[in-house]
Order: structure tokens, then sequence, then C-alpha cells
């Protein structure tokens, strides 16, 4: 199922005039507010999958790629960021985990030329039947044909540029939406729009198990049979 959719601040000065005591108060509440902050990420319980993310060109015009890895990271998810010219050892890589029974969700994510690798990555798992979980590009430029491992693909991209729509092949059964960025973002911001970044984020949490939990439901009361007469 293919869908397309349409879619500072100035330092203060008041530091200067406060005394040694109140300045060393402050230091000390910032430092515990950062200790706080890194215990609670490092604390963060690890969920399943592994999100493999690629960068495009010289690996300098996709840093938005290393932005959402911190941020998966810091909710427990796993993840790794390289340039898309490894695609095909870390596909191999895969194979290998998958053969000796590592079963966790695969998702696939990249910017321009890193979002072309997905789907090679995703192509040549599917020669062993692996499947892919989840694929999230932005804006690829030369993408090859969505194969049919692959259960959900979602792609943001400038047509206007170098952006391309992602098509699937004949046999793909999974949930395709090409998302058109045109009139919000380009090519070299698109990966790090934080808009883009949050949505992303959701869409793995959601594979994850990072959704919105649902309350149990109230044990209802023991039905018990009147005894036989």
């Amino acid at each position: 199922m293919s869908i397309v959719l349409q879619g500072s601040q100035r330092p203060s000065r008041g530091l200067s005039r406060m005394s040694p005591a109140a300045i060393l108060l402050i230091l000390s509440s910032l430092l515990v507010v950062t200790l706080a902050g890194s215990s609670s990420a490092e604390a963060a319980p690890r969920r399943p999958g592994h999100v493999y993310l690629y960068r495009g060109l010289m690996n300098v015009f996709s840093l938005g790629m290393d932005q959402i890895a911190y941020k998966l990271q810091a909710v427990g998810v796993a993840t790794s960021v390289s340039n898309h010219t490894l695609w095909s050892s870390e596909a191999n890589d895969m194979i290998a985990r998958y053969q000796a029974g590592n079963r966790e969700p695969i998702i696939l994510m990249g910017h321009s030329a890193g979002a072309d690798a997905t789907i090679s990555v995703a192509r040549k798992l599917a020669q062993y039947n692996i499947p892919v979980a989840l694929i999230v590009n932005f804006d690829p430029v030369a993408p090859d044909a969505v194969p049919n491992n692959v259960k959900q693909i979602v792609n943001y991209y400038v047509p206007a540029g170098w952006g391309r729509a992602v098509s699937a092949d004949p046999r793909f059964k999974g949930k395709l939406a090409n998302v058109n960025e045109s009139s919000t973002t380009n090519h070299f911001a698109i990966d790090k729009d934080d808009t883009l970044q949050r949505q992303a984020i959701a869409r793995v949490l959601a594979v994850t198990g990072g959704g919105a939990r649902r309350k149990p439901a109230a044990p209802k009361p023991a039905q018990v049979s009147a005894a036989p007469q």
C-alpha cells in the first residue's frame, strides 16, 4: 500500500554581581542536574531491536543521523551510525546475527545516499528471507525499489532538489508512504528537522515497544456456577 502525503538568547550580566558562594551554589546545582540527566539516560531500559543509521556523502552533510542516534540511545534503543559505503558489510553482520538466532527487529534509517543504502541493505536481507521492520528515509537520491521483506517504509523527500519518491516491488505488501517536504525544508536540512526527527523516533518506538502503554484492565469478579441439584 503506497501513500503520498504533503506534508538565541543573550547572555545574562547578573553573574558578575553575585558572591563567590552564590556562584558555587549555582554551579553545584548545575552539576547535580547534569549527573541526574546522565543517570536517567543510562538507566533507560533496553528495548528490543537495533536501528542502523547511514550518513550520505563524506559524512559531513548527514549529521542529523547522529542526532537521532543519540536521542534513541537515551530511551534505550540500540543504534549504530556509519557511512553509506559500508552498507554491504553491515548487511553481512545482520545476516550472521539473524542466522545465529537473533530475531530482534531490524530498523534502517538514512539520509541522501545513506537513504539509498537502507534499501540496498533491505534487498540483500531479502535474499535470506530476513524481515526489515521499518525504514525511515530522508531524501534519497537514487533509491532502488523497496523489496517485499520490508514491513513499513516512510520516505521524507524534497522533489524540487535531489530527493526522490520511492516505489516498491510488485510483491510488496507492506506500508509505504512518500511524504513531500518541499514546502518546509531542503536536502541539506531535512535530516536535522526537529519535527521529522520526532516523527521518526516515534515510529521506531512503536516498533520497539515504546508506544503508549495501555493500563491493564481491572480483573473481573469470579463467576461461580450454582451447584448441580
